[in-house]
């Protein structure tokens, strides 16, 4: 039993490493920014959210419409009931890098928080929701890289053969981690920041872009279709949101700059023409 245990746990940590990886970064991450309490309770909430609602769709179709995982995967990998453990683990750093990131960008890089608390919210709805666009899609692929074959869904599926209401059901799931987040984060103050460099903030930011981004390189690595218009999609979508965001940033910058007052220059035209 300890043997098998011990098996299993490696195959979820070790075989699963860029799950422990991103694992901890979350955990550095929120320790600094919600204390070890909070992080604590919020990974309890995120694992007992997404053990639900993957078992939920599983049996029952909710709320991500009904798909399967691997069964081969047993006694390789520890499970939570019929779902791989590393599946609901992956929701507490997606939600909070999410969280994290839309503070980021609805504040800039000279604050910590945005000037009205909705900004924050959207883009971290909108960021958690993109992530899965790209992750899912490519994670049907799994059997072509080292993820390996992970689950099938019924279909048919408007977006790459996922059906329209696992994303809905998706954007719910986020809606309830993310009001756990900012619930949990909603006395942090506005607190200036010198730049980029020095935010607190980046650290998720390059995080959650590594997640999203390092399967989209895999999308086109692996070639084909829909493999290649997979990849081919983020970027579509990553560089002109960068793109913004660097011209925004760039005018929030300027403004910072403070304009020189031209009195003095007039005294000493003055001063000059008495002379």
């Amino acid at each position: 039993m300890l043997e098998d245990l011990l098996r299993e746990g490696a195959g979820t940590f070790i075989g699963r490493w860029y799950v422990t990886l991103f694992g901890v970064v979350f955990v550095w991450c929120a320790v600094r920014d919600l204390g070890w309490r909070r992080t604590a309770l919020y990974a309890l909430i995120a694992l007992t959210v997404g053990g639900l609602a993957e078992n939920g769709s599983v049996h029952l179709g909710v709320p991500y419409t009904r798909y399967a995982f691997n069964s081969d995967l047993r006694g390789d990998e520890l499970f939570l009931g019929d779902v791989p453990l590393m599946v609901p683990l992956s929701y507490t750093f997606m939600a909070y890098f999410a969280f994290s990131s839309g503070r980021l960008l609805a504040s800039g890089l000279w604050r910590t928080r945005a000037s009205r608390p909705w900004h924050e919210w959207l883009l971290a709805l909108i960021l958690a929701v993109w992530a899965l666009w790209i992750l899912d899609p490519v994670s049907r692929l799994g059997h072509r890289f080292y993820l390996g074959e992970l689950f099938r869904y019924d279909g048919p599926g408007f977006w790459f053969g996922l059906p329209l209401g696992s994303q809905l059901g998706f954007t719910a799931t986020a809606v309830v981690l993310l009001g756990t987040l900012f619930a949990m984060g909603r006395a942090e103050p506005p607190r200036p920041v010198d730049g980029f460099l020095h935010h607190p903030r980046l650290p998720a930011l390059l995080t959650y872009n590594a997640q999203v981004a390092h399967l989209a390189i895999v999308a086109l690595i692996i070639g084909g279709i829909p493999a290649e218009t997979i990849g081919g999609s983020y970027f579509l979508m990553a560089i002109p949101a960068a793109a913004v965001t660097a011209v925004l940033w760039s005018h929030l910058r300027a403004e910072r700059v403070p304009t020189r007052s031209p009195q003095p220059d007039a005294r000493r035209d003055r001063e000059r023409a008495r002379g």
